[in-house]
């Protein structure tokens, strides 16, 4: 349609209701031609820059919809899950991944560790996860780092900004237990044949402490070898972990009901 002048005229579209493929309610609140309307969804979510045909085909995603695990949501910000070439970014990947580890439930089954874990609530939002992301994390000389939660705060059992910190690989194997192995029995111990054995990891590989009448004898000398061992992989990458990192690592105290 032309006005008087030829100029086409367009359609106002403003009031307009459609029902997006997530289970939402759109309505138009701003339109400007096919290529660029607004909507707000029902629940007060406001999308802009929209396709008219996307709207009316239900295709525009909402982007507070808790679409990772019935938990995780993309938000409204900066930050993106892919790159130019679709290719997930690390700040996405890490977030799906930890949201997976704490909600998803089948693979929770093979993850008992993960069983009363849980991600904060404003990291629910990718977003917000993303930002601190991008402030705490080097790709120049993080890559292969892991998201750790309780090297920090010993026992701790919710990923947060104030509790997380970026650890290496070998830094994160340090706290790994393996409680199905030794069952009962206090970590770094285990039954040989009417003794205990004290053992520890190293680099991977297990090194034998000795033989021992009890189990408390064996922890005890399992407690100073792996005490001394976390000094010195504490030591080896000073300067590249955060002072506060190092320093919880350097009084880190191994329990005997860890």
């Amino acid at each position: 349609m032309k006005n008087m002048e030829g100029k086409r005229q367009v359609k106002n579209r403003i009031g307009e209701k459609w029902n997006s493929n997530e289970g939402y309610e759109m309505e138009i609140i701003e339109y400007f031609g096919t290529y660029d309307c607004t909507i707000k969804f029902n629940e007060g979510t406001i999308v802009s820059g929209l396709k008219y045909s996307a709207v009316k085909s239900g295709e525009v995603k909402n982007p507070n919809h808790k679409s990772i695990h019935n938990i995780g949501f993309l938000g409204q910000g900066l930050y993106t899950s892919r790159d130019i070439i679709l290719k997930r970014l690390k700040n996405y990947t890490a977030w799906i991944n930890l949201i997976g580890r704490c909600y998803n439930e089948r693979l929770k089954e093979n993850l008992p560790t993960y069983k009363d874990v849980t991600v904060c609530e404003e990291w629910h939002n990718f977003q917000v996860f993303a930002e601190w992301f991008e402030e705490n994390y080097n790709p120049e000389t993080m890559e292969g780092w892991h998201l750790d939660k309780d090297i920090l705060f010993k026992g701790n059992k919710i990923y947060s900004p104030e509790t997380c910190t970026f650890v290496p690989m070998e830094i994160n194997k340090l706290f790994i237990r393996c409680q199905n192995c030794r069952g009962e029995l206090p970590i770094g111990v285990y039954k040989f044949k009417n003794k205990f054995k004290a053992q520890i990891n190293i680099n991977g590989k297990r090194a034998g402490l000795g033989i021992f009448k009890t189990s408390e004898e064996a922890f005890q000398v399992y407690k100073t070898a792996k005490e001394e061992y976390i000094k010195e992989i504490a030591n080896k990458w000073r300067g590249q972990i955060t002072e506060e990192v190092y320093n919880t690592l350097y009084k880190y105290q191994v329990e005997i009901t860890d």
